[in-house]
């Protein structure tokens, strides 16, 4: 079962999409009731850059996938880093960078059980001693 931010009901709604959204299971057209504070659920972006000589440069909870890249590719060239390149940019998901013998994989997800899972797999199928080597979640925030 997916987690969901404060808020946003799980049970049902693996992708957690807002109760106030059309597309949300939760959504209630025409109640007209505010039950709760009032608001939006504003899109939080993050961000893997990797550099093969120096490791990884992360972002998470950014407002802009700009400002994700650009804040992971400032940590990848703050450890000495040359040759960074964004690796995954993700939003309102988790992202992982599985490694195995002969290289590394990235794969997003609304869980970062489901993106190990996805990673995992396409690791598996090329490479071997497949392991996670970093996760991390961006989700929605709700602004009043």
């Amino acid at each position: 079962m997916a987690q969901c931010p404060a808020g946003i009901p799980s049970a049902g709604n693996p992708a957690c999409i807002p109760p106030d959204r059309s597309n949300s299971p939760y959504y209630q057209p025409g109640s007209g009731a505010q039950s709760g504070p009032t608001g939006d659920w504003q899109r939080r972006w993050g961000a893997f850059a990797l550099d093969h000589e120096v490791g990884l440069g992360s972002a998470k909870n950014m407002k802009s996938k700009r400002s994700a890249e650009k804040a992971a590719m400032t940590v990848c060239q703050s450890k000495g880093g040359r040759n960074c390149k964004i690796a995954l940019t993700y939003s309102n998901q988790c992202g992982v960078i599985i490694e195995g013998d002969r290289g590394h994989n990235v794969a997003a997800a609304e869980s970062v059980e489901r993106a190990i899972e996805l990673g995992s797999a396409i690791c598996e199928r090329a490479d071997s001693n497949c392991q996670v080597y970093y996760s991390d979640c961006s989700q929605a925030e709700f602004v009043e």
